[in-house]
């Protein structure tokens, strides 16, 4: 079985010099956690997901009405051909912490989305539950440790990139998000995953 023969067809995609505020009005509209991000020639240079609008944009205090796409989209964009088995489909998911790829045509055109939903829905039974396993895997905690607790609060060092080095802070113990935004505000790169392992 192949991508083309399971993946959304009516995928809405936005440029990337729209605001953040018309593309969260179209995510609402539309009822989507992510869009594709194609210039010009219609081929994709990222994505933009509600993830990147809460840390890069919300967690910023940025202006919505006023922060481009292309400001905050994660790039690259995780992708596959039509072609694709939807067995190396769900690896390259795994394998890169997402829950969802474009899908491109022969000329790297953007020509469809497919989600783990999909391919749970569509793939066989054993390689479905395995591919949401893999996928999944990343979102599940440690049971054996810590404990309900209310968050704590950012500092405004946090929002500096100052960062607390103690062996029990985030950036110690790796996690992915502040990781993200760290260097995000530090002018790196969005080369992140859309959703980091």
């Amino acid at each position: 079985m192949h991508c083309k023969e399971i993946m959304s067809h009516n995928v809405q995609w936005i440029t990337p010099g729209e605001t953040v505020a018309a593309a969260a009005k179209l995510m609402a509209f539309h009822n989507l956690g992510l869009l594709p991000v194609c210039g010009a020639d219609g081929k994709p240079i990222g994505v933009l997901t509600d993830r990147d609008i809460a840390l890069r944009v919300v967690g910023k205090d940025r202006l919505a009405s006023q922060t481009v796409v292309e400001a905050v989209m994660t790039t690259p964009v995780q992708s596959v051909a039509a072609d694709c088995s939807v067995d190396r489909a769900g690896e390259i998911m795994t394998k890169g912490g997402v829950s969802r790829l474009l899908v491109l045509d022969e000329g790297s055109h953007l020509t469809g989305l497919i989600s783990v939903a999909d391919l749970l829905v569509h793939a066989p039974g054993k390689i479905a539950l395995e591919i949401a396993r893999g996928v999944y895997a990343r979102e599940v905690s440690d049971p054996s440790t810590g404990h309900p607790h209310r968050a704590s609060k950012p500092t405004p060092k946090f929002f500096h990139g100052l960062r607390d080095s103690s062996p029990d802070s985030d950036a110690a113990t790796g996690n992915p998000a502040r990781v993200e935004a760290n260097s995000v505000s530090h002018g790196g790169t969005n080369d992140l995953k859309e959703f980091p392992s």
